[in-house]
């Protein structure tokens, strides 16, 4: 009797004390959390003074390749030659921003050829910033960091009395998201040791982080260890990346980049390992060999038969052009050529068609303070089958005050001028119902002109732009223009004002535009006044969600004719700059004769960005989802009923692809795709 009271006592006080016990644990989970979610605001800091010393070293293993590893720019040289590489860094980090670092190489040591370092994509994983909002620059989500919370599940297991093992998956499968441990300080919830999985932009990845005692930058690891692997198209790419911090030597700031093998053997703070001996043991083997080689060859060469290069090495060096940026300096200048193949400078719309583009620059460095740029832009756009160029030449002279003078040779966007043709109706009546007429295009011109102008900020918040630009737009069909007795060219001459405007450093930026066509200045035949205002603000939410306002008018006043009405603010681009541009006020499906045919215009474009929206939370393809975007557009113009664009958007490792419906006083218009590639964007 006595066992069975016992026992029923003993069920009752655990059905009694039982919840107690549950919320005991589950207030001590959120208690630890709460600490690690706190540990940057109430203990840690970073000491940017006078940076941190660092050493970091990697090594390559290319295990599979093929002929596609050539369209990656950045990995061109390892798709032919040796496959194990090494590399090492010594330097100094210091704070870039309040939320990332920047690493200054002061002292390198590599058999990658012609010097190159690996695309910044790898290295970008050598130094986690767990306690941010983003591990790393504005991608991966981190789990130490108390609003993604809502995308992260927990469990907590008490390893000893001193350490909590923090384990965290998740919520659903994403690109901007890892699985892993952390090992938490039960009284302060700093972060001791943490490991964790991920995947992006072609790498996987597996980060092993040792992090400092309490004091001075603990927002830091202690030594970092990432195992990176890229496959793509059957090329296969590990690597192993070893960094370490606060290491003791430092050295002169004068360091910028030199490379020193034996100097770094003296500030290396791990020895290498038999496997990274080996590769630098037979590149110098390679490399005295190839000396030999060379001279032997210089010997035996007669002057009357130099020796010719071979085909293959001419088809390496011309492929080598084209899939990867080139870059060369002396003496002040340097010169630099965006790959020629390269699928991020396609894109296309159904408004605008497909078009393609390469940037040239150049500089000059008369002193730090004086310097010439030129950098060009070349383009073909397949609808209309036009090159395009843009080549601005700008001389600074105050980078303080961002004052220089610049001069603009361009033959900018195709004309769409209905004006002319009803022109000629109106003195041909009768000829608006002839089909020969109709199939003419006279309505459209190219446009070549010249801009000079000369820019100073006057105050931290307005910056003062003063100049002329000079048009001579000609017509497409020229012979058609004369058989109507209508001029085949119009030339306009103006004097031009831009003033920017930023009253307050994280508030919205205006811009007023002024421009005053003068007839009869070199052959100019066309008067005018063009007013524009435009206004534009970035609500930056986190560094992965952000709202995008901007809003403008413009008009024409003075005008005696309706030709070519074209604005600064509200313009066709055949050549537009890319994808993360188009939110700045491009509608996607405008009628492109509607840019030149109204005296005024009024618009608003919004648009809403986040990694984890929609489709991120489909199986499968929401895995590969970085980011997406809603975009919401209004537009008035004369002659026209209200306007309004409605988008959506996804972007990935591979493709932006953006869909839109437009929409005239309600009613619905029309519907376009719009896709730009992303593959090797950030490569």
């Amino acid at each position: 009797m006595n066992r069975k009271i016992y026992l029923l006592t003993m069920m009752a006080g655990m059905l009694i004390f039982m919840p107690a016990i549950c919320f005991a644990k589950v207030r001590n989970d959120s208690t630890i959390l709460e600490k690690m979610w706190s540990y940057r605001r109430n203990y840690a800091h970073y000491t940017s003074s006078g940076g941190t010393n660092t050493y970091m070293r990697y090594t390559l293993n290319t295990e599979r390749r093929n002929f596609t590893m050539f369209l990656v720019p950045t990995l061109y040289s390892f798709a032919k030659g040796e496959r194990l590489y090494i590399s090492e860094i010594y330097g100094k980090m210091e704070s870039n921003g309040a939320h990332s670092f920047n690493t200054k190489p002061q002292v390198i040591s590599s058999t990658i050829p012609h010097e190159r370092q690996i695309s910044t994509v790898f290295t970008d994983f050598l130094t986690p910033n767990i306690y941010d909002m983003t591990i790393y620059e504005e991608k991966i989500l981190s789990p130490f960091y108390r609003k993604n919370r809502r995308y992260y599940r927990y469990e907590i297991n008490n390893s000893d009395a001193n350490l909590v093992h923090v384990a965290f998956r998740p919520k659903l499968k994403n690109t901007q998201l890892v699985k892993g441990y952390a090992l938490v300080n039960a009284n302060t919830g700093r972060v001791v040791y943490t490991m964790y999985d991920g995947e992006f932009d072609m790498l996987k990845f597996h980060v092993d982080a040792v992090y400092n005692n309490d004091g001075q930058n603990t927002v830091i690891p202690q030594r970092c260890v990432s195992d990176l692997n890229f496959k793509f198209a059957g090329n296969r790419i590990s690597s192993h990346f070893l960094a370490t911090y606060n290491t003791p030597t430092t050295l002169p700031d004068s360091l910028n980049e030199v490379n020193d093998r034996q100097m770094m053997d003296s500030l290396r703070t791990f020895q290498l390992n038999d496997e990274e001996k080996s590769i630098y043991q037979k590149y110098d083997e390679d490399r005295e060999r190839d000396l030999e080689e060379a001279k032997k060859a210089k010997e035996q060469e007669d002057s009357l038969h130099p020796k010719k290069r071979s085909v293959g090495d001419v088809l390496w060096n011309i492929g080598d052009h084209l899939v990867t940026s080139s870059h060369a300096d002396a003496m002040g200048a340097d010169f630099s050529l965006s790959p020629i193949i390269n699928p991020q400078y396609i894109s296309y719309s159904r408004s605008r068609g497909l078009s393609y583009k390469i940037q040239v620059g150049a500089r000059y460095n008369w002193n730090k303070k004086r310097y010439l740029t030129i950098q060009p832009q070349i383009g073909y756009n397949f609808k209309i089958k036009q090159f395009f160029h843009y080549t601005p030449i700008r001389m600074t002279y105050n980078p303080k005050r961002n004052g220089y003078a610049e001069i603009i040779v361009a033959n900018g966007n195709r004309i769409s001028n209905n004006s002319v043709k009803l022109a000629i109706e109106n003195l041909n009546p009768g000829v608006e119902n002839d089909e020969e007429f109709k199939n003419k295009d006279l309505e459209y011109f190219t446009d070549n002109y010249i801009q000079a102008v000369n820019n100073v900020a006057a105050f931290d918040w307005l910056e003062i732009k003063a100049g002329i630009v000079y048009h001579i737009r000609r017509a497409d069909n020229e012979s058609g223009m004369i058989e109507y007795d209508q001029p085949t060219v119009y030339r306009s001459f103006a004097p031009l004002l831009t003033l920017h405007v930023s009253p307050w450093r994280k508030g919205p930026y205006f811009t007023l535009n002024y421009e005053c066509g003068i007839k009869g200045v070199f052959a100019s035949t066309l008067s005018y006044e063009r007013y524009e205002f435009d206004a534009s603000h970035q609500f930056k939410l986190d560094p992965l969600r952000r709202i995008n306002l901007k809003s403008g008018f413009g008009m024409y006043t003075n005008n005696k004719t309706t030709y070519f009405l074209d604005y600064a603010n509200f313009r066709d681009e055949n050549l537009p700059g890319g994808w993360e541009d188009d939110w700045t006020g491009n509608f996607q499906l405008v009628n492109s004769e509607w840019y030149n045919t109204s005296k005024y215009y009024f618009r608003f474009n919004t648009s809403y960005e986040s990694p984890l929206l929609v489709f991120s939370f489909l199986p499968i393809i929401g895995k590969f989802i970085e980011r997406e975007t809603i975009y919401l557009s209004f537009l008035s113009i004369q002659h026209t009923r209200p306007y309004a664009e409605i988008g959506y958007g996804i972007t990935n490792r591979f493709v932006s692809i953006g869909a839109f419906a437009s929409f005239l006083n309600a009613s619905f218009k029309d519907f376009g795709l719009k896709f730009t590639f992303e593959l090797f964007r950030k490569w």
